[in-house]
């Protein structure tokens, strides 16, 4: 029976890794741009704002200051950012963090109210666009906290200045706006971008196994066969030189079987694991969601059509929570079998089969249009639902011809 769960998932830490710089250099080259222009466009309003309100500021000396350390660490991030590493490295960015905090502490003191008047903090607020700088290179983690204490501080700057006269709220409510809005709307924007890639990527890596023969071995299993065949031409080109003394000694000889071994491990799962199988485990969205039940390996016999309607379908179904937001994805069982009273596969080449897709969580309209497009590529189904779980199942006649290939 071929039955896959998130415990018989492989993973390859090297193809997670590239994956993941990927995204992220797509992630800084998108986004970069944006967050300085929305940056320096805050950070100017703010500025304008001091300049209308400077007669009125009773330490002015000490707003400036502040001023002059978010102007610094600003000039830097925008000079410095295509020369410092990938992510900032966490030195900096705490360094970066007691500068903005300086002036928070200096914007504080330089606007304390002396005789009733109340000004705008203007220095302190601008702290939280500068924060959107690093949104792009630091973990996500990071910024929250930042922001959330940031947000802190001013609320209880804002709400204690305002007790005289409650209508201050609104400018103080305002200004803490403009300050932790930016780097929280940020986070979500580099969250939203590098799961929309991650998602497409996968997709990609799922699609490529709709055109590989029935019966084959996967990406993973294709490295592997790689270093085995790199093993086994450096053996034999030990031997052809004479590097290598025959009659082989012990440790040789050992090293020779282990390789044939594995090599005939893998011509033995190559002909028991369909593209199904693979594309399913290979799947960093599908291999921890679906479980797959095909004890015959029918769905060798799907002709390309029909593994393209059902892969997109499935992936549709998986992924739809991931894209809009939702949280986690579903979970979703797929079963191949032979539909009763039909003769076994070497009997009857034309025998249909039926496909059952379950899964739950999904409301009655909550299903992507495309994925009965695609459903209706591999053959008549038949859906049903039963409170929050619904049920897909799908007659097809198998196509002989897609197993030779």
């Amino acid at each position: 029976m071929t039955r896959v769960d998130e415990r018989t998932v492989p993973r390859s830490p090297m193809a997670r890794g590239a994956a993941g710089d990927e995204r992220d250099a797509l992630g800084r080259a998108r986004l970069d741009l944006g967050f300085n222009v929305a940056t320096v466009s805050l950070i100017a309003f703010l500025l304008i704002l001091f300049g209308l309100n400077v007669p009125e500021y009773p330490f002015l000396g000490l707003t400036i200051a502040a001023w002059v350390l978010v102007a610094i660490t600003l000039i830097a991030a925008l000079v410095l950012r295509f020369r410092l590493p990938d992510e900032l490295p966490l030195w900096l960015f705490l360094g970066a963090l007691g500068v903005w905090a300086a002036a928070v502490v200096l914007d504080i003191a330089g606007t304390w109210p002396v005789g009733g008047a109340i000004v705008p903090l203007t220095a302190a607020a601008a702290v939280g666009p500068a924060l959107l700088l690093c949104v792009p290179v630091r973990p996500a983690r990071d910024i929250v906290i930042a922001t959330a204490a940031l947000g802190t501080v001013l609320s209880v700057v804002v709400i204690w200045r305002a007790l005289p006269d409650l209508q201050l709220l609104g400018p103080g409510f305002a200004t803490i706006a403009v300050a932790v809005a930016p780097p929280l709307v940020g986070v979500q924007i580099v969250r939203s971008l590098r799961t929309l890639v991650q998602l497409e990527l996968d997709l990609v890596q799922v699609q490529s196994t709709v055109v590989s023969p029935g019966y084959a071995i996967g990406m993973l299993a294709s490295e592997e066969l790689a270093r085995l065949d790199l093993a086994a031409e450096r053996l034999l080109d030990g031997v052809a030189t004479g590097r290598t003394a025959l009659p082989l000694d012990e440790d040789t000889a050992d090293a020779a079987a282990s390789i044939a071994t594995e090599l005939r491990l893998h011509l033995i799962q190559g002909r028991k694991e369909t593209w199904l199988y693979h594309a399913v485990t290979e799947s960093a969205l599908l291999g921890p969601s679906v479980t797959l039940t095909d004890p015959d390996g029918l769905a060798a016999g799907l002709n390309r059509d029909q593994r393209d309607g059902l892969l997109t379908a499935v992936w549709l179904l998986i992924s739809d929570p991931v894209r809009t937001g939702a949280g986690q994805p579903r979970t979703l069982t797929l079963d191949l079998s032979r539909p009763i009273g039909t003769y076994p596969r070497t009997a009857n080449p034309g025998a249909t089969m039926t496909i059952a897709i379950e899964t739950s969580g999904v409301p009655r309209n909550g299903v992507d249009p495309a994925a009965w497009q695609a459903i209706r590529k591999v053959g008549r189904y038949v859906e049903s639902f039963s409170g929050s779980a619904l049920r897909i199942e799908i007659t097809t006649v198998r196509d002989t011809s897609a197993e030779l290939g």
